[in-house]
């Protein structure tokens, strides 16, 4: 995060303190959104649209298991999901008090960033501005609270570590990253998780620097009158303490040299084998990065001719995944697939290997082209049908950008992406020398 200079830092109050501005809905984005930045750093967009009455109230903090670079403290952004709904002093029962409202709630953690988020009836905005800010500025609870929670995150790590995908995840996080935070799953290595009870000053320390304005965006969707939106805003947010300092996150060096590891899973399973490449960071103006995710659906999706061999005429294989989603920092993009018979697996990662090869080798169709273009286009603004879903599907550009300016210019990209565009990505994305295949095989099973 920019630290500001004196003068830079009565700029920014200056403009706080003006009324938030007001951005008209002309690119994708269809809706009209208010901007409201305060002096402390707060960020907050205000978007009248979704269902009549209802109101969406999205926080999202910019820190995900990424920001996690002291060794033995991994899994504090996925405890503090749970942490955050143990009450204040002025609110001990948040639970209580949001079932009074009738209010969906609930949080998620990942790579990059942790979101909260309450649905309700628009009468309850201000109860639930007060709510919201209250708890991300005087989160209360004790050495007890803390290790009953802590508890209850080591018995969600082993609920997942019984799962075949969790321990094959956790095993190409290890193969593909070596200095990066990426390396550990959102959860935290086992051994800090089994040492979290006993780093209860730690937890203090975490949400102290973490959970500052300078590092939270909100989002306000629904039926809600903006102004009083803003007053509100500027009413419960105004004190909140700024003090962020951003961590260091080591840069993972190149891969200069393909990588394989398989892992025995000790249940029953079908052998899964993932192939991975390293793959740039999330950009809305990048058109090598926008075309990337594009070959994903294009190349591999479920209209393209690998999907259609393996999954539906040969049924070689349960699923074919193309995970071709990018992070805040360069990580990976992936094919997985469980195989039906396990002779045929290494077959099975022959033919992803080939299907890669010839999306390097050969331009796409530009019909299928613009056709996975418009369903990504189209995709996007059927997802904006609710608050919950506009507040929810401007997510991806805040978390890298810290604002929702950008889908904007990411849609822009993505209409001028080419065949060309797609290839040269294929060329330089789904190199060999970037490439880490890891494969899953039942224990005692064989390949």
């Amino acid at each position: 995060m920019k630290t500001f200079t004196a003068s830079l830092f009565a700029v920014a109050v200056l403009i706080s303190v003006a009324p938030a501005s007001a951005v008209d809905g002309g690119g994708i984005f269809p809706f009209e959104f208010r901007r409201l930045e305060l002096d402390n750093g707060l960020r907050a967009y205000l978007i009248q649209a979704g269902a009549p009455g209802q109101v969406a109230y999205v926080t999202l903090v910019r820190t995900g298991s990424r920001d996690e670079v002291e060794k033995g403290m991994t899994g504090f952004a996925h405890f503090f999901e749970h942490m955050m709904f143990r009450g204040t002093k002025k609110y001990p029962n948040f639970d209580g008090v949001t079932e009074k409202m009738g209010a969906a709630r609930n949080a998620s953690t990942s790579n990059d960033f942790t979101v909260y988020h309450l649905v309700a009836a628009s009468e309850y905005l201000e109860a639930i501005v007060d709510l919201e800010s209250d708890r991300f500025q005087n989160l209360d609870y004790d050495e007890a609270g803390f290790r009953t929670e802590a508890g209850a995150v080591l018995g969600e790590y082993q609920n997942s570590a019984a799962s075949a995908f969790a321990v094959l995840d956790r095993a190409t996080r290890e193969a593909v990253f070596e200095h990066h935070t990426y390396r550990h799953q959102t959860i935290g290595f086992e051994a800090d998780v089994r040492r979290m009870p006993e780093a209860f000053e730690y937890s203090l320390s975490f949400y102290r620097r973490f959970y500052r304005p300078e590092n939270v965006v909100l989002v306000i969707a629904g039926d809600f009158d903006p102004a009083a939106a803003e007053s509100l805003i500027r009413k419960y947010y105004s004190d909140w303490q700024p003090g962020y300092q951003a961590p260091e996150v080591p840069a993972e060096p190149p891969q200069t040299a393909p990588r394989e590891r398989t892992v025995e899973y000790p249940g029953r399973t079908l052998p899964i084998v993932s192939v991975n490449w390293r793959a740039p960071a999330w950009s809305a103006t990048d058109r090598q990065a926008v075309a990337t995710e594009v070959l994903g659906r294009v190349g591999f999706g479920p209209n393209s001719a690998i999907y259609r061999r393996l999954v539906i005429e040969q049924q070689r294989v349960q699923f074919l995944d193309a995970s071709f989603g990018l992070d805040r920092d360069p990580a990976v993009v992936s094919l997985t697939a469980m195989v039906s018979d396990p002779a045929d697996l290494k077959a099975v990662e022959a033919e992803l290997l080939a299907a890669a090869a010839s999306t390097r080798d050969q331009p796409v169709d530009p019909v299928q082209l613009q056709a996975t273009k418009s369903n990504m286009k189209y995709g996007f603004l059927m997802g904006l049908e609710t608050a919950r879903g506009v507040a929810f599907g401007l997510i991806e550009a805040e978390v890298s950008t810290g604002g929702i300016e950008a889908i904007d210019d990411y849609y822009r990209t993505l209409e001028a992406v080419t065949a060309e565009d797609v290839q040269a990505a294929a060329r330089a994305i789904l190199a060999d020398p970037g490439r880490t295949i890891v494969t899953l095989i039942q224990k005692g099973g064989g390949a």
